[in-house]
């Protein structure tokens, strides 16, 4: 449904987007994974139409994102990464605009109101911005598209919030709709998304299926043994530095978890804490990989 051939985008030298290649079928979602500057929200344009290619070609539906805009557009409910609303218009003001312009279904609108409740009758300018964005976040999927493209969505939202948009992109998922969502909050992809990309100065320098993502990273543990004279032992065979009691390592492919624990069994050991096995190692491990410099 949304696909990028070869898209490259360049501003100045070195600045912009290079070779982007990746497709997001209907049924499933997309992450979208880099620092700030990387390139996300410029292939998010391109795929708007907002942008024309240098090289390369965006679709989305089999539909030209810049030669076919409008029709792309129509396919298309997109949210943001800055979120820029009329100050004067009420939050009710600018879902009626909304509801007109889509002539989406009052019912989506309400059910999108009670899971993601604020005051509409508050001015733009007045909202905090966890209201603006639940705000856009409504007028987003009120539109009930086939594609949506998301820019950081769960910006601005407080835990709740953030766990009943989750909540609410699964059921999207299951009506076949195709989520390109692009976000630094690393748990949510790691929960939400199907397959993922991670994208460095405008290249993309990996792209799997996102729980192969997370195998494939480094661990890190820490080892807790009853004496500094042990923990300084064991860090020496590892070739690590001790804290005190503890121990702080990675495993990869040159230290397996298995070899660890055989190094162990010498030791009275009181505790040993896995770090949360979430998609910010992973970022971690490649970006930490792609340095050169």
């Amino acid at each position: 449904m949304i696909r990028l051939e070869h898209v490259t985008k360049e501003f100045a030298p070195g600045r912009g987007i290079f070779d982007v290649s990746f497709t997001v079928e209907s049924g499933t979602i997309f992450g979208f994974i880099g620092p700030n500057g990387s390139g996300k929200s410029t292939t998010l344009r391109h795929l708007m139409g907002l942008m024309a290619s240098d090289e390369g070609k965006a679709t989305i539906g089999g539909f030209d994102c810049w030669n076919q805009s409008k029709e792309v557009k129509q396919l298309v409910g997109y949210l943001p990464g800055e979120i820029s609303l009329p100050g004067d218009m009420t939050g009710a003001d600018m879902l009626h605009l909304m509801q007109q312009l889509h002539r989406s279904d009052p019912a989506r609108q309400q059910r999108l109101l009670k899971r993601f409740p604020f005051e509409t009758k508050t001015k733009i300018r007045k909202m905090s911005k966890g209201m603006k964005q639940k705000l856009a976040i409504v007028g987003c999927f009120m539109k009930d598209a086939p594609v949506y493209l998301l820019d950081e969505p769960t910006s601005g939202l407080d835990p709740l919030m953030q766990e009943r948009f989750l909540e609410w992109l699964e059921l999207e998922k299951r009506a076949g709709k195709a989520i390109l969502m692009s976000s630094h909050h690393f748990p949510e992809m790691e929960k939400a998304c199907d397959r993922a990309a991670l994208i460095k100065d405008g290249r993309i320098i990996v792209e799997a299926d996102i729980h192969e993502l997370v195998r494939s990273s480094r661990r890190e543990y820490t080892v807790v043994f009853r004496s500094e004279a042990e923990a300084a032992q064991f860090a020496v065979r590892i070739g690590v530095e001790p804290k005190r009691e503890e121990v702080r390592f990675q495993t990869d492919e040159r230290l397996t978890l298995n070899q660890v624990i055989a190094h162990l069994t010498h030791y009275d050991v009181q505790l040993i804490r896995p770090s949360a096995d979430d998609l910010e190692q992973v970022f971690l491990h490649y970006y930490g990989e792609g340095e050169t410099s």
